[in-house]
């Protein structure tokens, strides 16, 4: 059985390793963990990212058209999103 960690977490725990990211930067980068998981869809992905967001965890910092002029907002961890990490993350996941 894999050792991952919930999704919504994961997603936190990526954005504390880079300094933004979009929804498909995420995808890209968690698909070698979570790509065959029945919940590794862009909506869940936004889904995540937009409830983080309303509980003050993530700020959404940048935005840019993509090739096809569809809106693409950048993710950046926030203060509070770093001490929610620091305080649950297990400790096999700490640099």
């Amino acid at each position: 059985m894999k050792d991952l960690l919930p999704l919504r977490f994961r997603i936190l725990h990526y954005l504390s390793t880079v300094e933004k990211a979009c929804v498909d930067e995420i995808m890209k980068a968690l698909k070698p963990e979570y790509g065959t998981e029945k919940q590794f869809k862009k909506q869940v992905f936004m889904n995540h990212l937009l409830d983080m967001k309303a509980n003050f965890i993530l700020d959404d910092n940048d935005v840019a058209l993509d090739e096809k002029g569809e809106l693409v907002i950048y993710y950046s961890i926030n203060p509070e999103g770093r001490k929610l990490l620091k305080k649950y993350l297990p400790k096999r996941w700490t640099k």
